[in-house]
């Protein structure tokens, strides 16, 4: 059980104006966000782990959606195509899909401390 939205706490309005800042850039930097989501959510919210992942998810869900709309008049600077190369879409999505299964069973097999460990050390080796 969360708490109510209403009453704010101070902590609560300092994430609600740092993390749309922080994802909004990194999805334009085209990373979606999802390790700044986590912990943020975590820290500013109180929500566990499992809790966190699944908001996680859909943060990044929302973001790639609006970025694909937002990318899908574009066209490419240099030839008279479409700024979407889904030559690439369809090579990844596969994988995308069973990273995305493997994730969801392991949300569901695996403790709040043992994915906040698998996660911290997942960033920790895609950051050096």
């Amino acid at each position: 059980m969360h708490k109510d939205v209403f009453p704010i706490h101070y902590i609560e309005f300092i994430g609600t104006i740092v993390l749309p800042v922080l994802v909004g850039m990194a999805n334009v930097g085209g990373i979606g966000g999802g390790g700044l989501v986590i912990p943020f959510l975590m820290t500013f919210w109180g929500f566990t782990t499992k809790e966190a992942i699944a908001i996680s998810n859909m943060t990044i869900a929302v973001g790639a959606i609006v970025r694909f709309f937002m990318s899908l008049k574009q066209t490419h600077p240099d030839k008279p195509a479409t700024n979407i190369d889904y030559g690439i879409v369809i090579v990844m999505m596969p994988l995308v899909l069973v990273g995305t299964i493997i994730g969801i069973l392991a949300n569901t097999v695996l403790s709040s401390l043992t994915l906040a460990i698998i996660l911290t050390l997942l960033l920790l080796f895609l950051t050096v």
